[in-house]
């Protein structure tokens, strides 16, 4: 998936999730493979092979790298980002109860939501300044 793709991608699911995973550098074999990699909320930043192995949770936005064969994905995810209400949850999407899966759509959403406002806030912004540009040169 692209980055303009995964903006607009229902990331919440896991299915969502994998399909970002095209060149990750662990196999099934690894315990840090795409499948745990997901579960634990994780979908691929990856650019190139600078940074094969970023990957960053659709829920908090914690963005990590350097990843190792044998990382635990849960484990580092609740390390790094101990107030994530996934990470906290502990529990791959089949195991979530409805009333927490409704709960965790709902703070996607929201996150989504403020970001889109940041950036509409930044646009605006940053046309004002040009308007007052504008109008101190006449």
């Amino acid at each position: 998936m692209k980055t303009n793709e995964i903006q607009g991608s229902k990331l919440y699911s896991v299915d969502v999730r994998l399909k970002t995973f095209k060149n990750w550098p662990f196999n099934d074999k690894n315990r840090c493979n795409v499948r745990n990699m997901a579960e634990a909320g994780f979908y691929s930043v990856s650019t190139g092979d600078d940074d094969a192995d970023a990957a960053k949770c659709f829920l908090c936005g914690k963005e990590l790298d350097g990843w190792e064969p044998n990382d635990d994905p849960w484990s580092e995810h609740k390390s790094h980002a101990p107030k994530c209400a996934f990470a906290q949850l502990g529990k791959t999407e089949d195991e979530l109860l409805c009333s927490e899966f409704l709960s965790v759509i709902k703070q996607y959403m929201i996150n989504e939501l403020n970001q889109q406002a940041e950036a509409i806030k930044s646009q605006l912004d940053n046309k004002a300044k040009t308007v007052r540009r504008t109008c101190l040169k006449l």
